[in-house]
């Protein structure tokens, strides 16, 4: 009788298996609404996941989602069009009031069911479901010490908040391998953000392959030297070539498919007519100074070297590069840049100065709104548009009514609120990527007396999470035109791995939720105990992250040694 007793009391304390209320359900970003009830739905060794006969374009979900419960439990799940029995059952979603990436889950004690309309909505719901179940299954990786599954009874009705959720990786200035770059949108796919902007040029290299004009790689993808930061050393140039370092165009293929499993866009961005000196060095008849010497720029900052976009050459030799790249990328929008872009090159230049006189202009900087025009109707015959950087509006004396005609998406970067503001007078969409908010490579305040890298140290996770990036809804006059949220990450500093995942991470996460979540959803003190939950599946992932707010911060390194 004693040993009955003692087994009874062992199984009441294991239940959320049996009835108890489950205090917390740790799902990031936070679902638009959601009930918890008492209880738990058990996995079995053997489950269907039930598709009634929905298109492959909608079963595939349920497809990817077996695989990774499989890899990640051991169990044996299976995917049925028809079954008398199944634990998940697929359902159409026949209502208006989800958007494209919304679902609809139950788990009940009887079992599973999800509804959405479009397959990007049941990958998010299935997303949802791995994400309460243990870590490791988010990933498909499988978690020590589990050997029972189940799922907390809850109901969620959930889409995102805005449309575009996205994280931007600088590959130019330090370079990441196609490994690293996948392991980030594995991330990004977890917290349901779905667009890598792939910054893929700028002064320190280029990094992409473009077949008519080898030598971007051949020389632009060389720097002559490289800034490095160490755990153990601090920051030190290599005095050493750095490069060649670029992707080929099958590689970039690989990346997209990879991408777009996941239901995440691919970005390319090719920063011109200004950061073009990696491309002027492989071809300085382009420049507007063809004869003077041209070398890989090293430093950080803004370099006057500009292209010459008043040479026909130099233009066709831009539209060759979107060609290409536009060939390698399927998606909609062509990222050009057009930020930090001084005038003075134009101003000094013979060429430029009779394309002013043809066209009337009465300063250079509208060199550059007729430049950003000539792409965007170039791009414009494939059926694409363009991404610029906010400077193609904010910029004094930039053409805003030529930028109005391209009909390009503006990133607001600087001055971000003035800036999406005078974008949606324009009529024209606009992101928010905030630099003191959402530029997440930069040194986090309690890092600032020791890490030698961007940033004045007074950024955190905190900033970062409670950064609003609206206050009224989006069909308000000033933000109709609004689109989402981006984490920005640039890399003059950053040259490896660890170092990437350390500044990103959990910044990247609190990103996530502000374009995902209502902000009335939102709690700092919530996302915390959910980021300190889900160190498990960083930890499991191989993911170095910043453990400040999560877990008690390791001994600091040695005082950096300095640039040497």
């Amino acid at each position: 009788m004693k040993n009955k007793w003692l087994s009874l009391l062992i199984a009441l304390c294991l239940l959320p298996a049996a009835g108890r209320a489950v205090d917390f359900v740790n799902l990031t970003p936070q679902p638009k609404q959601m009930s918890v009830k008492e209880g738990a739905l058990p996995l079995t060794e053997k489950f269907t996941v039930c598709t009634n006969k929905l298109p492959d374009s909608l079963a595939v979900e349920a497809q990817r989602f077996v695989a990774a419960v499989n890899a990640a439990t051991g169990l044996d799940a299976r995917v049925k069009n028809r079954a008398r029995k199944a634990l998940v059952s697929m359902e159409r979603y026949e209502g208006n009031d989800l958007n494209a990436e919304g679902y609809r889950l139950d788990v009940t004690p009887r079992g599973v069911t999800v509804q959405a309309r479009t397959s990007t909505g049941f990958f998010y719901a299935f997303q949802t479901l791995k994400k309460l179940l243990p870590a490791g299954v988010a990933l498909g990786k499988p978690t020590p010490g589990i050997a029972t599954y189940s799922l907390p009874l809850v109901s969620i009705v959930d889409e995102p908040r805005f449309a575009h959720r996205g994280f931007m990786l600088d590959v130019a200035r330090h370079f990441f391998t196609v490994e690293q770059v996948k392991k980030m949108i594995d991330l990004m796919a977890v917290y349901k953000m779905n667009r890598f902007h792939w910054h893929l040029s700028d002064d320190q290299g280029w990094r992409v392959e473009i077949k008519k004009w080898p030598r971007l790689t051949s020389v632009g993808s060389i720097a002559p030297n490289s800034f490095q930061w160490d755990w153990e050393r601090g920051s030190y140039y290599t005095n050493a070539p750095y490069g060649p370092y670029f992707y080929t165009q099958d590689q970039l293929r690989d990346v997209v498919a990879y991408a777009k499993e996941r239901h995440i866009e691919i970005i390319p961005e090719i920063d011109m007519p200004g950061h073009f000196v990696a491309a002027m060095n492989a071809y300085p008849e382009f420049s507007c100074t063809p004869d003077a010497e041209h070398n890989g720029w090293l430093a950080w900052g803004v370099s006057t070297d500009v292209m010459n976009v008043a040479n026909p050459d130099a233009v066709q030799f831009a539209r060759d590069i979107l060609s290409e790249i536009m060939d390698v990328f399927p998606y909609e929008y062509v990222h050009i840049g057009g930020d930090e872009c001084p005038t003075t090159a134009w101003e000094s230049n013979a060429q430029c100065q009779e394309k002013m006189k043809q066209l009337g202009l009465r300063h250079a900087r509208e060199l550059q709104s007729h430049f950003i025009k000539d792409m965007a109707d170039f791009v414009k015959l494939r059926g694409r548009k363009l991404i610029v950087w906010n400077e193609a509006i904010t910029a004094p004396h930039a053409d805003v009514e030529l930028i109005r005609q391209t009909g390009a998406t503006v990133m607001c970067w600087i001055g971000e609120r003035a800036a999406a503001k005078k974008a949606t007078e324009l009529g024209l969409d606009n992101i928010l990527t905030p630099y003191y908010f959402y530029y997440i490579n930069r040194k986090q305040q309690q890092d600032a007396d020791w890490m030698t890298v961007a940033g004045d140290g007074k950024d955190d996770l905190k900033r970062t999470y409670n950064y609003v990036p609206i206050t009224a809804e989006t069909d308000t006059a000033d933000y109709k035109h609004f689109r989402g949220v981006q984490g920005t990450f640039w890399t003059e500093h950053v040259n490896d791995n660890d170092l990437l995942e350390y500044l990103a991470l959990p910044r990247l996460m609190a990103v996530a939720e502000a374009g995902w979540s209502p902000q009335s959803a939102k709690s700092f003190d919530s996302f915390v105990r959910r980021m300190q939950a889900d160190t498990t599946l960083l930890d499991l992932g191989g993911y170095r992250y910043s453990p400040h707010y999560l877990k008690p911060a390791p001994p600091r390194p040695a005082k950096a040694a300095g640039k040497q």
